[in-house]
């Protein structure tokens, strides 16, 4: 005899998530880069933060994008960054770290 309610996970248990599988839609042309630094909190990017960069997609002026400049990389919104600079990708997700202020 069968009693009470069945699970609201029934038929879920095997599912994984693959982060690779969601995030990562050409992966020779992606890489991964940690940003150390404080400088880009305001287009919600922090320190700390892991950002996925697809190097194969066109940039359009709204892409966040991640370009080297005097030798260094920087991140940046395509329209507002100088049209010789080298864009390296465009930012297609950031994974934030959630610390812990207690």
């Amino acid at each position: 005899m069968v009693t009470g309610f069945p699970s609201p996970a029934q038929g879920y248990e095997d599912k994984c998530i693959d982060l690779n599988t969601l995030m990562v839609k050409h992966p020779a042309a992606t890489v991964f880069m940690r940003i150390d630094s404080s400088r880009y909190v305001h287009m919600g990017i922090y320190n700390g933060d892991l950002i996925v960069v697809d190097r194969s997609l066109g940039v359009s002026k709204e892409s966040f994008v991640v370009y080297e400049y005097l030798g260094e990389f920087h991140l940046g919104r395509a329209g507002s960054i100088k049209s010789e600079t080298l864009v390296c990708g465009v930012i297609t997700y950031v994974i934030h770290t959630v610390k812990n202020s207690c």
